[in-house]
Order: structure tokens, then C-alpha cells, then sequence
């Protein structure tokens, strides 16, 4: 009788368990383990980078088995202030919707071409559905104060690393048109102001595109605008650049990227920032 309870108590909770898997496959993969950094290297081997901005920052991918496989040299920041090896989702904010993002695409490709005792540090501060103008004024925002929220975490990596970049995907909460106005006056704003956090007028700012994709023509022209501001901004400013989302596909929603575009992204993202860096150097 007890084997018997036992296996219709487990066939009940693989049922529920397969049940919301397939309600939301990002949740196939969680919940997952925390590999805590005990003895971190030298500040001056760890190379710090914000990821900020909106949903597609912090990830609405399927997270597939190789996302969850941790790299010795990629490191992140956990909800309790600890450093831990990276795993995808990253991102600490709704966790009932947070997947795959671009981050731990950005920092594999990125590994490939810096020296080998260099380590990343990857610091998640993107929220889902907020606007410049929230990040302006500091509002909460799906229970977190944005301004407040990245300054605070930034000033604690920065005890333990350099800050050598931010990368941002933020815009379609602007795609509005009572926001397309400001959204240009807002984004160098808080461009400006991540420079100042940071310590560096000249810190590499790497942003990317909005999905503008096949057969979706809600909020498209609006969408344009926006890349179109991002890239005159990136053509004005040295320090920042563009990243493009051509070839890019959508999840279901049509907003947010699907796994393999937000692999494509980060790897982007890298490129683009190795891009930017070596110019400056010439």
C-alpha cells in the first residue's frame, strides 16, 4: 500500500511538474544551484559589465541545458550581494518570467579573445517593461528602484573589479507616441549618468536594436524610431555602439527574442564592444 501511495504521489508531481514545463518551457531548467566564488582575484583580472535596460535584457529566451553550464571565468552577482559562476537566467527581477538573455553570450565570445587570467563579472540590473523616463526618476518599477537599484550594485562590484562597459537593450516601453519625444534627451541622460557611476567619461556603452520582426506590424514605425535615435546617437557619441537585429526571430509573443537570437545578440554584443575598444586603441 505504501509503494503504492508513494508512486501515485510521484506520478502527481512529475504530472504538475511536466504541466508547467509546458505552460512555460524557461522554467524547465529552475529551480538551479549557486555556485559561490569563495577567494575572488585580484580586482584588476575582473572586468566588470552592467546589464540593464528592459524584458529583452532580461530575457524571455527557453533556456536550453548548455545555458545552466557554468565557466570558471565568467562570474555574477547574486540577489544576496555574493559573486557566483554565471547560469543562465541570469537577471534577479520576475522571476516567473525571466529566461534566456544575451548575457552569458556576451561574456563566452568575449573570453575568446582576452588574455587568460582575465575574469568577467556580469552585474544584471534590467527590468522588464520599464521606460527611460522610469529610470530618470528613479522610479519602482516591478518592485524595483532603478536608478537606486544599479548605482547600489555597481558600487559594490566596483570594490571587486573595473567597470568596462554597459549593455543595453531598452526602448519598446518608449515605442509610444507620448515617449518618442524624450527618447533621445532620456537615453543620453542616463548614458551620461552610467559614465559618471562608473567613473569614466569614456566608458564603452554597447546597445542593441529593437526586433523589428516579419509579419508583425504593431508599434513597427514606432520600433524604427527608436533604432533610428539609437543609431544617431551611436553615430554621434565615440564611446557607444549599435548593435543591429537583423536576422533576429521572435518567441511567440513577437516582442521578445527567442533562445537562439538572444545568443546572437550577446555574440553581437560582444564583437561590438571588442570593436569599439580596439578602435580607440589604434
Amino acid at each position: 500500500m505504501r509503494s503504492l501511495i508513494r508512486i501515485i504521489i510521484f506520478m502527481a508531481v512529475f504530472a504538475a511538474a511536466s504541466q508547467v514545463a509546458a505552460q512555460d518551457g524557461r522554467t524547465l531548467f529552475f529551480p538551479r544551484t549557486t555556485d559561490y566564488i569563495e577567494h575572488m582575484p585580484s580586482a584588476d583580472k575582473v572586468w566588470l559589465f552592467v546589464l540593464a535596460g528592459q524584458s529583452n535584457m532580461a530575457g524571455r529566451g527557453l533556456v536550453e541545458p548548455s545555458d545552466t553550464l557554468p565557466h570558471p571565468r565568467i562570474f555574477t552577482m547574486t540577489p544576496d550581494k555574493r559573486w557566483a559562476l554565471a547560469k543562465e537566467p541570469l537577471q534577479l527581477y520576475q522571476p516567473a518570467l525571466t529566461g534566456l538573455g544575451p548575457g552569458l553570450a556576451f561574456a563566452r565570445v568575449l573570453l575568446k579573445e582576452l588574455d587568460e587570467d582575465i575574469y568577467i563579472g556580469l552585474i544584471p540590473c534590467a527590468v522588464g517593461g520599464s521606460s527611460t523616463t522610469d529610470w530618470l526618476s528613479d522610479s519602482i518599477y516591478n518592485g524595483v528602484r532603478l536608478k537606486s537599484n544599479l548605482a547600489d550594485k555597481l558600487t559594490w562590484a566596483m570594490e571587486y573589479g573595473i567597470v568596462k562597459g554597459i549593455i543595453w537593450h531598452q526602448g519598446e516601453s518608449d515605442a509610444t507616441a507620448g515617449k518618442l519625444p524624450v527618447y533621445r534627451e532620456n537615453t543620453e541622460i542616463l548614458f551620461e549618468y552610467f559614465r559618471s557611476l562608473a567613473g569614466d567619461p569614456e566608458l564603452p556603452i554597447i546597445a542593441g536594436e529593437l526586433g523589428i520582426f516579419p509579419g508583425v506590424e504593431k508599434n513597427r514605425l514606432e520600433y524604427l524610431k527608436i533604432n533610428d535615435i539609437l543609431s544617431a546617437i551611436s553615430a554621434e557619441d565615440p564611446n557607444t555602439m549599435l548593435v543591429h537585429s537583423f536576422g533576429t526571430m521572435p518567441r511567440d509573443d513577437n516582442v521578445h527574442f527567442d533562445g537562439p537570437s538572444q545568443r546572437a545578440m550577446g555574440r553581437r554584443y560582444a564583437l561590438a564592444w571588442l570593436s569599439l575598444v580596439r578602435s580607440r586603441n589604434k
